[in-house]
């Protein structure tokens, strides 16, 4: 056992002389990380989008009308930013790019009011950005119902009617909200929370593949396999180690992020913060590992693992709902790491649940760990024969 931990350690400072010796290393496990960390934890700094560029079409040049424009400019998600003279020169804006929407202010809008007539407000939004449009619908929506009932109280007033007839007419049903987990729609929450581990596992998969397909290209394997007493398992342990601890400090720097800097809610201890994350990290070790000891060319290696590693974007469940997808993409969900990975934060650190809500997906994180036992005959394999499996497939 002790002549293990030394063969381990030796291949390990092996493996530190060759990180250090070439900049690619250093860059693809420290600097690229942190800078994407970085990048992306400024982009959500806000939370969520603010001052989206809109336009009023006010056909009415009226006090109303200019106590409705200035009411949705000041909502923190839209800023009126034109005053135009007519619904296609609204449209014109729209097709151009320059606002996200525009509101109608109709003529006669205050006569009509006076009157006891229901004139019509009118909003146009751009909804083929999602998440812009959803953002935009709410607001103007809000803010015009909002004005309507104001106006209504105004006018029962002007009337009269006493304050508990007039709220049971403008509002007959009171509704009493419960927003869970993200009361503040911050949407860093949502995005930043997600982002981050998935960019992070691309460059764990990556460097993986690539400090174990670099022995076989430059046939430098047999010398790895003899540092490490010709054990496989050995020369695995020793050569991940040092990148295991690296990411899994770029893990915690992520977390230090995202709960202290960017304030997601945490709701579980630091250990079970550091466990997922460490977990994390080595199944997918572990997935860059069967991919070289499946195909241990290291350009097709790299391949199947960035492309493996750029679907968990889509069928991880954070652009569409996994339970919205066919059977078929629900089972293929769970091979991906970060999928459970998720699955531990919104469940265990975002809503503060109770272990056996989230206990499977640590099962799911431990069983990717085996993936390399399926391979790792063929693994060998390459590495004592070095480039053979490409001088035959050439040939």
């Amino acid at each position: 056992m002790k002549s293990i931990f030394i063969n381990i350690r030796e291949v390990a400072k092996r493996e530190c002389n060759r990180m250090t010796s070439r900049s690619l290393y250093l860059l693809a496990i420290l600097v690229f990380p942190v800078l994407t960390i970085l990048f992306f934890g400024s982009l959500f700094k806000e939370g969520v989008p603010t001052k989206m560029p809109i336009a009023i079409v006010d056909l009415d040049q009226t006090t109303t009308s200019r106590i409705i424009t200035r009411n949705i400019d000041v909502t923190p998600l839209s800023m009126v930013t034109m005053n135009l003279q007519s619904e296609s020169e609204a449209m014109s804006q729209l097709r151009s790019g320059s606002i996200y929407g525009f509101v109608v202010l109709p003529k006669n809008m205050q006569a009509d009011i006076l009157s006891s007539k229901q004139p019509v407000v009118s909003y146009y939004y751009q909804n083929g950005l999602l998440i812009a449009g959803g953002l935009m619908q709410n607001d103007l929506t809000l803010i015009l119902h909002t004005l309507s009932s104001a106006i209504n109280i105004q006018k029962r007033e002007a009337m009269g009617q006493p304050e508990d007839l007039i709220m049971a007419q403008v509002q007959p049903v009171q509704l009493n909200t419960h927003q869970l987990f993200n009361p503040t729609s911050n949407y860093s929450v949502y995005i930043s929370t997600i982002v981050l581990p998935i960019m992070l596992q691309l460059f764990i998969l990556l460097m993986t593949v690539y400090s174990i397909g670099i022995e076989i290209k430059e046939r430098t394997s047999r010398e790895w396999l003899q540092t490490s007493g010709k054990s496989i398992v050995t020369a695995l342990t020793g050569k991940l180690l040092p990148y295991t601890v690296i990411f899994f400090i770029l893990m915690m720097f992520q977390n230090f992020m995202m709960y202290r800097v960017m304030q997601v809610p945490v709701h579980t201890s630091a250990g079970w913060l550091m466990l997922s994350s460490l977990l994390f990290v080595l199944a997918y070790q572990a997935i860059g590992v069967f991919c070289i000891g499946l195909l241990p060319l290291m350009r097709h290696a790299l391949n199947l693992s960035a492309f493996y590693g750029i679907l968990a974007l889509t069928l991880c469940g954070f652009s569409f709902p996994i339970e919205a997808m066919p059977p078929v993409f629900q089972y293929w969900a769970s091979g991906f790491p970060v999928r459970h990975f998720m699955h531990i934060f919104q469940s265990q650190v975002l809503a503060g649940f109770e272990l056996r809500y989230s206990i499977l997906s640590y099962a799911f994180l431990l069983l990717f760990m085996l993936l390399p036992l399926t391979v790792i005959a063929r693994l060998k394999s390459a590495l004592i024969y070095q480039n053979f499996i490409e001088r035959v497939h050439k040939s």
